[in-house]
């Protein structure tokens, strides 16, 4: 059986622009149940991998709620680390975001703690599945979510070098390229099943000499839909297949759904476009005899066999 894996990270409107100090608003909670709607369209269980802004959102965890109590979606956890209680500063040498891994080790353990049990007090469910901040990982942070119960883990995107993007520390992002495209376990406890994320050797546009590299060395490709065609969703598929991998780990951002809520959407049209490619997209993976499932679900599923 093949099985199909939405992600959205569930997070605050276009953090891609937020500067530390101003106000993070959350009016795409108002625009998921469209999204929803979709995933249900075609039998599809999303899991909202949800920061703690979001969680603080009335609306959002009403909705929510009611759905996974339903069994259409599930809820997981998404750390934010410099914007999930407890505070603590850190110092500025560079202006990106910091990791959950630039923190001391006390600190991780206080800021899961303290949104793991925010969100299942939220929501009233249990937090099973998580994803950090900016694809963040280490063993201390496995650790840390192993003592908390987290029992899946989808921050691993392999193939992908992103030690050189900035926290507050200079190239403390993750490499990637070494990593298994397929679910491993990482102790008895926390399975990983990392993001659909390949190096793709295909033709390109652009200059000749970009041509070139990207036939020679491969472009990184991800299962989300921005600035991506359906055909480009459907190769990356078939890489995949190729691999004879059991599941396909798709991927958006909940603020991705509204209009000025990422930078990646100009105008209404583009909006419209987005989910006219998403439908086309669940419709052909459904036709292939694709099975919708959360997070947790099919770790469950694997759990045996890993």
């Amino acid at each position: 059986m093949k099985t199909f894996l939405i992600t959205v990270d569930t997070e605050g409107d276009n953090l891609w622009q937020w500067k530390p100090g101003e106000k993070i608003t959350t009016e795409n909670s108002l625009f998921i149940p469209r999204f929803q709607e979709l995933c249900e369209k075609y039998g599809l269980i999303p899991t909202y991998l949800t920061n703690y802004e979001m969680a603080c959102d009335d609306r959002w965890v009403e909705y929510a709620r009611k759905k996974e109590k339903a069994g259409k979606c599930e809820i997981g956890m998404h750390i934010h680390a410099w914007n999930s209680p407890p505070d603590y500063k850190l110092n500025m040498l560079y202006p990106g975001n910091p990791y959950i891994t630039e923190y001391p080790d006390e600190i991780i353990d206080q800021k899961v703690k303290f949104l793991k049990g925010f969100l299942e007090n939220r929501f009233e469910t249990q937090m099973l599945s998580n994803r950090s901040g900016r694809w963040a990982t280490d063993d201390r942070y496995f650790k840390v979510l192993t003592k908390y119960g987290i029992q899946v883990d989808c921050s691993v995107a392999p193939q992908m070098d992103l030690s050189e993007i900035p926290g507050r520390s200079k190239n403390c992002g993750n490499n990637y390229i070494q990593y298994s495209c397929k679910p491993y376990r990482i102790n008895e406890q926390l399975i990983e099943i990392p993001m659909t994320s390949r190096i793709m050797h295909k033709t390109s546009i652009g200059s000749l000499k970009h041509r070139a590299k990207v036939l020679l060395l491969g472009e990184g490709q991800w299962l989300r839909p921005i600035y991506k065609s359906l055909r480009e969703l459907i190769t990356l598929t078939e890489q995949v297949e190729r691999e004879e991998s059991d599941y396909l780990e798709f991927m958006i951002h909940s603020s991705e759904f509204m209009l000025g809520g990422s930078p990646y959407y100009k105008n209404a049209e583009e909006i419209e476009m987005l989910f006219e490619i998403m439908d086309k997209y669940f419709m052909y993976i459904t036709k292939k005899g694709y099975i919708g499932s959360s997070l947790a679900e099919y770790g469950r599923k694997i759990n045996e066999y890993i």
